[in-house]
């Protein structure tokens, strides 16, 4: 080996040892900057750290357990991975440290900070890397310890009702000894974990605005899940509340003050106090310590009082209603439902809390009653509105019900004539029509004798033949003006009617607005035209329901008739006209503009004089077979002393060769033939069944 040696016998480094050197040196800035970023990395991960533990207390009430499994265990993984990488580094600083010749400024460096990281621990808390509270710092310590009020799970904060002994004043018991008194100390859990509070506490100012801020602790809102029992403190009343997400540990004693927005668990709380109170009444206990009389819940007390008794029977609540829709009773004030509450509450007689119980319970219901007839009001009108924007008739029609709170029906809906149903076509192209002038003055050569029939009305336009004369007035080919005597079914209704609801149980009805006069004209009876098939089909479908809504063409054919009348979904106001065995209307068989034998209009007359208020109604089966159409239908011209009543003309020439004795009129007992159904006229009198 060459050696170099200075002038001055001192030994200079050669090139090789120089190069050499300064590859070391290089080497030991490049581990220190190794060494720099290792730091960084470590302290990124105690910050992911940081951020998992306060993600897990954020979302305590929406947890991801598969989430917070899978980071926890990768966490771990990356924690050991780095505390791996640090040793390596650290024995690989430690062997360049060694060597004496390296020995440089970069090296001693380097040395000095692994050996200041080696004092610390491998693995910090979050409150020890971020705010080094330890017992270097006891006055932070004591700060915090200070200001967090503990959970109740653990000591300070028990799980019963934390109470705290104080001398108040010189009380003497009855042998003279002091008495002390316990009084409740409200204390709520601990919501969050001490690193939060800390954090919030002692961490740097930041740019944060305060209303965010406050924003952000707004939202930190604790739910209250049950209010288990109360207790009664120094005339003040606490509450002990289980929180929701937090177990029967934490649970903690509330005063009424801090039992905000929890209205219906206040009032379910409530009604088991009454329930329990009402247990020992029966059993002649004294009740006066299992009710709060708490003035801040007073409301909440008349409300839950309200709702307890509120359980009445069908036929309780149908009489409450009479009696209410009657004007007999009607809702008390608020004092005085606060003034029967008290004196049912201060009830020491069971007597007595039963009199006063079953006026609150007529309170609650007239009550309840009472929101649902303003709802029911708006409907009604709603409904009479929309009735009378479709009627094409010239009278109006109004809709009441002062018997109960039915709301209208939501299947039916409004027409002004025949609707045709599947399969079915309404012709409205009559073949012929009259020429006359004046109808009443040649009715030889109307229309109605052209159908080989006769002039059905009278001068005020009143019927004046016989049930089951057909009707055929004249149509848009004849030459007479719309003001003709002969034009009455086609001109519409002309009287006022009412829908109402029947006291008797027969649901709605229809009652005249004004008085009606008889042989008048009322009202057309309209609906969906079906086949007789489908009539066969719907006909077991309403017998099933109890109701009938079909009418049988069968003026042409019979029984053969192959057209129905179905007012069930499709009608007007006689949808709602019901059944009597002794009706006021009849049905007569019409035609105008559609001369089809199986297709007459059918027209509900006035068979005598009906007052204002009266109920209209009509025989559903309503063939010559009932004894009041033999009757009429078997009297002669000239039997009745009414020049404008019913007559009786020879038969059409029709009918004179028939089988027939009689005409026929539409029958509407094909919705309850399929059964022996009692009648539905509401008489008690009455025992008839329809087949």
């Amino acid at each position: 080996m060459k050696t170099l040696s200075s002038k001055n016998g001192v030994k200079e480094i050669s090139p090789n040892d120089k190069k050499k050197s300064n590859g070391n040196e290089m080497k030991l800035v490049a581990q220190h900057k190794l060494y720099e970023c290792s730091k960084e990395l470590r302290l990124s991960l105690l910050k992911t750290r940081e951020a998992f533990s306060s993600f897990k207390t954020k979302c305590f009430f929406f947890p991801e357990p598969q989430f917070c499994k899978t980071f926890s265990e990768s966490l771990k993984q990356a924690e050991s991975s780095i505390d791996e990488m640090g040793n390596r580094l650290s024995e690989l600083i430690s062997r360049a440290n060694d060597i004496p010749e390296v020995k440089t400024e970069v090296s001693v460096a380097l040395t000095q900070e692994v050996q200041d990281s080696k004092a610390l621990p491998a693995k910090r808390s979050v409150k020890e890397s971020m705010f080094s509270l330890n017992n270097d710092n006891p006055e932070a310590l004591a700060k915090v310890n200070m200001n967090i009020t503990p959970p109740a799970s653990e000591p300070g904060n028990d799980d019963d009702m934390a109470t705290a002994s104080r001398q108040s004043g010189r009380s003497v018991g009855k042998r003279g000894r002091k008495k002390k008194e316990e009084y409740l100390v409200c204390k709520r859990p601990k919501r969050s974990l001490l690193n939060t509070y800390v954090k919030e506490t002692f961490a740097p100012a930041t740019e944060e605005k305060p209303d965010e801020r406050e924003k952000e602790e707004a939202e930190v809102e604790y739910e209250v899940e049950n209010i288990i029992e109360f207790k009664k403190i120094q005339n003040k009343f606490f509450y002990k509340v289980s929180w929701r997400g937090y177990g029967p540990d934490d649970c903690t004693w509330e005063p009424s003050d801090h039992l905000t927005d929890c209205r219906e668990i206040l009032i379910e709380f409530l009604k088991s106090k009454l329930y329990e109170r009402e247990v020992h009444l029966n059993k002649m206990e004294p009740t006066h310590h299992l009710i709060p009389q708490d003035p801040n819940l007073r409301d909440y007390l008349v409300e839950a009082f309200l709702k307890f008794v509120n359980n009445p029977t069908p036929k309780e609540k149908e009489k409450i209603c009479k009696l209410y829709f009657a004007n007999i009773k009607m809702p008390a004030s608020n004092e005085e439902v606060r003034d029967l509450v008290d004196r049912a509450l201060s009830a020491r007689k069971v007597e007595k809390y039963i009199i006063y119980k079953q006026k609150l319970r007529e309170q609650a219901v007239i009550r309840d009653v009472q929101q649902q007839r303003e709802k029911q009001l708006a409907q009604l009108r709603n409904w009479e509105r929309n009735m009378n924007s479709v009627c094409s008739d010239p009278a109006k029609i109004v809709v009441e019900n002062m018997i109960d709170l039915e709301l209208p029906p939501l299947d039916f809906f409004y027409i002004n004539e025949l609707k045709a149903g599947q399969g079915v076509t309404i012709p409205n192209d009559p073949l012929l029509g009259c020429e006359c002038k004046d109808c009443f003055e040649t009715p030889s050569s109307c229309c109605a004798k052209q159908m080989n029939s006769w002039f059905a009305y009278s001068k005020h336009g009143r019927l004046k033949v016989s049930l089951g004369t057909p009707i055929y007035e004249c149509n848009k080919r004849c030459c007479c003006p719309p003001t003709c005597i002969n034009r009455v079914v086609q001109k519409g209704r002309c009287f006022s009617l009412s829908i109402f609801r029947t006291d008797n149980g027969t649901g709605w009805g229809v009652k005249a607005l004004e008085p009606i006069k008889k042989d008048s004209f009322v009202v057309e009876y309209v609906g969906e035209v079906i086949t007789s098939e489908e009539a066969e089909w719907r006909g077991e479908i309403y017998d099933k329901k109890g109701c009938t809504y079909l009418f049988d063409m069968d003026f042409n054919n019979g029984d053969q008739n192959p057209y129905t009348v179905d007012a069930a979904k499709y009608g007007n106001v006689s949808h709602f006209i019901n059944h009597s065995c002794d009706p006021n209307l009849v049905v007569f068989n019409v035609w105008v503009n559609c001369l089809d034998p199986d297709l007459p209009r059918l027209a509900l007359f006035s068979c005598r004089d009906i007052k204002k208020g009266e109920e209209l109604t009509f025989d559903y089966n309503s063939g010559l077979e009932s004894e009041q159409n033999k009757n009429k239908a078997n009297s002669l011209p000239g039997d009745s002393n009414d020049a404008d009543s019913i007559l009786t003309p020879e038969k059409p020439e029709s009918m004179q060769n028939g089988n027939s004795a009689l005409p026929k009129t539409p029958k509407g007992n094909r919705g309850l033939k399929y059964g022996k159904t009692e009648c539905r006229c509401g008489s008690a009198n009455c025992r008839r069944y329809f087949f």
